[in-house]
Order: C-alpha cells, then structure tokens, then sequence
C-alpha cells in the first residue's frame, strides 16, 4: 500500500507535487484561522454581531473584484495574482501573531483572509494549468482528500497551541494572548509555502489564456441557471448562519477552550471523510436528487436540536449528524449542476455554484447570523438557520425532484 502511494506521488508531474504540498500547507494554516478567529475577535471585546460582519467582509470584496479579477488573470496569467496573494497571506499571518491593538488585527485578519479567498478562486484554474490531462482527475481527488486532512490538522493544531501557551504562561487558553500563539503556527505554515509557490509562479505551463469576451460569458440559459441556483444559495445562507459560529457556540454556551472546540472540529473533519466515500451507493438507492432535497430537510431539525439543547453531548452528536448529511448533499450537487446544463455551460455553472454558494456562507450567512445572535441568541439565529435548510430542500425538491439524470441510468 505504502509502495502504490509513493509510486503515484511520483507519477505526478514536479508542479503537481508542488501544488498539492501548496495546498496542503494552506488548507492547514485557513483551518487554524477558521478556528480561532472568532475566538479571537470575541476574547478582544467585539460583539457578534460585528464579528459577523468581519466574517462577511471578504466575500464582498471578492464579488466586487471576483470578475475583473478573473478576466485580468485569464489576460496577464495567474502568476502576479498568486505571488501577491500568497505574500499578503505571510504578512497577515505574521501580523495578526504579533499585534495586541484590535484595529491592526482587524486589519490583519482581514489582509489574510482576503489573500486566502483570491487564491481559493483561482485554485480550480491553477489547478488545470499546472496539472497534464491524464493526472489531472486524480489530482482533483487527492487535493480534496488533502482539504480534509489539513482541517484536522489544522483544528488539531490551532487548539493545542494556546492551551500550551496558558499552561506554560499560567493565562487562560482563550485570553487574546494564547490565541495570538496560533496564529502565529499559522504564519510558520505560510512561509513554508513560500518557496512552493515561488516554484509554481516560474513554471512555463503557467501562461496567459484568451479572455472570453464578457457577452459570451453571459450568454447562458438564464431560467435554467437560475433555478438551479436558488436552492444553492439558500442553502449558502443557511450553514453560513450556523457553521461561522460554531466556535462561539462551544465558547460560549458550553465554556469549552480552544483545546476541545479544536478536537470536536478534527473529529468531525475525520467523519466528512469517511462519509464522502458512502455518496455513491446512499445516491444509488434514493436517487441523486432526491438524496440532495432530503439530506438539505433533514439539517433543518438537526440544527434546531443544535439551538436549543444544553447537553454538550447532544449538541456535538446535532453537529456531526447534521454535517454527515451535508457531507452527502455536496458533491451530489455539483454533479447535478454539471448536468442539467449543455457541455458549453459547464464551466460557468461551476463558478456560479461556487460565487452563489459562497456569497450565502461566507457573506450574508455570518451577518444575518451575529445581527440576530445580539437580539435572541444562538435560538433566535440557528433557528433562522434551520429555516434556510427547510426552504433550501423543499425548493430543491419542488423544482428537481422528479428529474432524472444522465448519469443515473448508467
């Protein structure tokens, strides 16, 4: 086993290499950010609802850059975009490791997170510039495996740091103090993946493409997109309300350090990755869209169990039942939105999946979320959750279930 592991790393092309330690060194360093930045922006003495709005904040600057962005990059090539990105990326981590005042590390957080994003959009791309054809599925493969594998480690390592910082320094794990220690693993973690970057930045197959004139890029079956689309960003907004605040909730309702929150985020990560492997025969059964509509339905009474409850067991229990099922739902998704629309549509569905899908978790989601955790609390906001969940999947269903794909009569 251990031998057809190293063959196939070897197999892949030096730039290939290159992009999935990248990668992986990112996925571990984002992880220790998902975990402790809300900790962090909370132990400084903001509200929640402004750290909503700190959550929000790169997911509007990318839908006011993300197009010209990508157009600027499809013109120039992604070789400027990455090297910035990944050196703001270094001196956001650094930064946000070594200043106490709460101005500079919002503005620190937010260098960080908005250079992370930029990469993210570019990844997909990058990913198929730098990769040969014949590698190039199981590249994706293996880079989504090395996601979740970097979260564990990520959420691992981003609560042992400040508890052992608290023990060595007698303060408590989630003082401001502690936490700055994780951040600043995560800047070693980002100055490691300089020089892979650096490497990736000099490769030939890193070039310029022809833009596509933007009435082509628009110039799609609108009724189409957008009836796939609703559902997805519904959904977006719905885990956006939850999942940004899951960290907050364990701190908060139950007291736990960034210790435990970190452990109960790495064992959930170890469970998405053993449920992913489960999709191909739960969408043989049930059918692929109705596996997507049911497994929406089904967040929505898991997340108001996650609300109301003040058992620990029963709110960790809500979390990785709920995430299971989404876990199911997500890579379904985006395969029904690869077939319900023609060959030429393809790419544009995906981008539009991913902008729709993001603007609700990583925009509106969080700001709904921490407005309506000020005036009722976690009730009042996972409660508005689990309503997005209810009319994600219901609408999902009312459009697309009857509807039978391609893929399903082989």
């Amino acid at each position: 086993m251990r031998s057809r592991l190293v063959q196939r790393w070897r197999d892949f092309s030096p730039d290939a290499r290159r992009l999935l330690v990248y990668s992986f060194l990112g996925f571990v360093a984002f992880a220790v950010f998902g975990l402790i930045f809300n900790l962090y922006m909370s132990a400084l003495g903001f509200r929640n609802d402004v750290i909503g709005v700190f959550n929000a904040l790169p997911a509007a600057v990318v839908l006011l850059v993300g197009l010209p962005m990508g157009a600027l990059a499809d013109r120039f090539g992604y070789r400027p975009f990455i090297l910035v990105a990944s050196a703001g990326g270094v001196g956001g981590a650094i930064a946000l490791g070594l200043v106490s005042a709460r101005l500079p590390a919002v503005l620190a957080a937010g260098l960080f997170a908005l250079s992370t994003t930029i990469v993210g959009v570019l990844g997909a791309p990058l990913l198929a510039q730098l990769s040969r054809p014949d590698e190039r599925v199981v590249l994706y493969s293996v880079q989504n495996s090395l996601s979740w594998v970097g979260s564990l480690l990520g959420y691992l390592v981003g609560g042992y740091v400040p508890e052992l910082n608290a023990r060595l320094t007698h303060t408590g794990a989630g003082s401001a103090a502690s936490l700055r220690r994780a951040f600043l693993v995560m800047a070693v973690l980002e100055m490691i993946s300089l020089p892979f970057v650096v490497q990736l930045a000099a490769s030939p197959r890193l070039r310029a493409s022809a833009a596509m004139p933007v009435r082509m890029l628009l110039k799609v079956d609108w009724r189409r997109f957008l009836r796939v689309l609703i559902p997805q960003a519904l959904l977006g907004i719905g885990a956006g309300m939850l999942l940004n605040f899951l960290q907050l909730y364990l701190a908060q309702r139950f007291h736990l350090t960034p210790g435990p929150i970190g452990l109960v985020l790495a064992v959930g990560a170890l469970l998405a990755t053993g449920v992913t492997l489960t999709v191909p025969a739960v969408s043989r059964v049930f059918g692929i869209t109705r596996t997507i509509g049911v497994s929406q339905l089904c967040g929505a009474p898991l997340i108001l169990g996650i609300a109301f409850t003040t058992s620990l067991p029963l709110a960790i229990l809500a979390i990785y039942v709920r995430q299971s099922f989404l876990n199911i739902q997500a890579p379904l998704s985006q395969l029904f939105g690869m077939e319900v629309v023609s060959e030429q549509e393809r790419a544009r569905m995906a981008s539009a999946q991913n902008v729709v899908f993001s603007l609700g978790f990583a925009g509106l989601g969080p700001l709904i979320s921490g407005l309506l955790q000020v005036r009722g609390g976690f009730q009042l906001a996972f409660s508005v959750s689990a309503l997005f969940y209810l009319l994600a999947g219901s609408t999902f269903l009312l459009l697309f279930g009857r509807l039978r794909l391609p893929s399903e009569a082989h």
